[in-house]
């Protein structure tokens, strides 16, 4: 397995700059609704990705061959969706309502209220045996 290498600093102010990016990390690349379309239309229109690409002012040995790909590749899906960022609400790490979290939480603890309640109950058992135990065992003697 071949790992991920980042992008270089440079690279990534560089494609900043383009105004068909909406964001760009050391690790990817979010181009606009804009571009999404423009570059839809353009292949459906029989234009290759990589003259896409270029046209609109990339370069196409910075952004490579995979990612190329993977962007046709998408196109399709994004087309019958929309050229909308859907990250936000598609996102792992999407917030949610004040409301929910506040249900979950209180889920959360009163499941840990029961158990502790449970591991309570075992303990008292447990000393409970253990004075039973001890007082035979001091009879005994």
């Amino acid at each position: 397995m071949t790992g991920r290498i980042p992008m270089p600093i440079e690279v990534v102010n560089q494609l900043k700059s383009n105004p068909y990016v909406s964001i760009a990390t050391e690790w990817s690349v979010s181009f606009t609704a804009e571009f999404k379309k423009m570059a839809y239309d353009a292949y459906h229109n029989g234009k290759s990705m990589r003259q896409i690409f270029t046209e609109a002012g990339f370069d196409v040995k910075v952004l490579g061959t995979k990612r190329i790909d993977n962007f046709r590749n998408s196109l399709r899906e994004k087309a019958e969706k929309g050229f909308e960022d859907g990250r936000s609400s598609n996102c792992r790490k999407a917030t949610q309502s004040t409301e929910a979290q506040m249900a979950k939480e209180i889920r959360e603890l009163k499941h840990r209220n029961a158990y502790l309640e449970q591991e309570n109950e075992f303990l008292k058992r447990i000393r409970s045996l253990e004075k039973d135990f001890d007082g035979k065992k001091g009879g005994t003697k």
